[in-house]
């Protein structure tokens, strides 16, 4: 059991491939003003500045994460006041602590995985799934439910474009596929 916990926390899969093992990741200096205070998670414009400078510097993968609550609307503000920070943490346990996380708007958030491929990419977004699915999320009646989708993009280093963009395209396109739970990765 241990080998297989480090291995998940050390981002290695089954094939044994370590991602980072040729990506040292920028050191980026996090104040308290660039955190969202209800999340812990990173601002979404200092996450775009810090994921302009990835993009130059190494290769990686953009996950944008879009949860949306099967609650009925008379709960929703609370709902989401105590939900985010579970939401968050959920994210969290399961990417690597030199990955960044973000909170974009209401139960959207961001990834920057750093220096993975595309295969890591679709492996972290199985396992982020799995994390928000087994965590238990209340509103005033019951178990808050919600339909999760994960749409992202792999870049290289020193390629231009919007990879928000084309994240967003490949959200849509999972949220549009049907499933509850989908993960578009490109």
């Amino acid at each position: 059991m241990i080998k297989t916990w480090f291995g998940w926390l050390a981002g290695i899969d089954d094939e044994k491939v370590d991602r980072r093992k040729d990506v040292k990741p920028a050191a980026f200096e996090v104040g308290k003003k660039d955190l969202d205070p209800l999340t812990g998670a990173l601002r979404w414009d200092r996450f775009m500045t810090m994921l302009n400078v990835e993009q130059v510097q190494a290769p990686g993968v953009l996950l944008l994460i879009d949860l949306s609550s099967r609650t009925p609307v008379e709960g929703a503000v609370s709902e989401r006041v105590e939900n985010l920070p579970w939401l968050a943490q959920s994210i969290r346990q399961a990417i690597r602590s030199d990955d960044l996380l973000a909170h974009v708007a209401d139960y959207r958030f961001a990834v920057l995985l750093r220096g993975a491929s595309q295969h890591l990419g679709e492996v972290i977004s199985s396992r982020i799934l799995e994390s928000v699915d087994k965590t238990i999320l209340m509103n005033a009646k019951d178990n808050a439910e919600f339909e999760m989708s994960i749409g992202g993009v792999r870049f290289d280093s020193g390629v231009g474009g919007d990879v928000v963009a084309w994240a967003t395209a490949n959200l849509d396109r999972a949220r549009l596929s049907g499933k509850g739970k989908a993960a578009i990765i490109e």
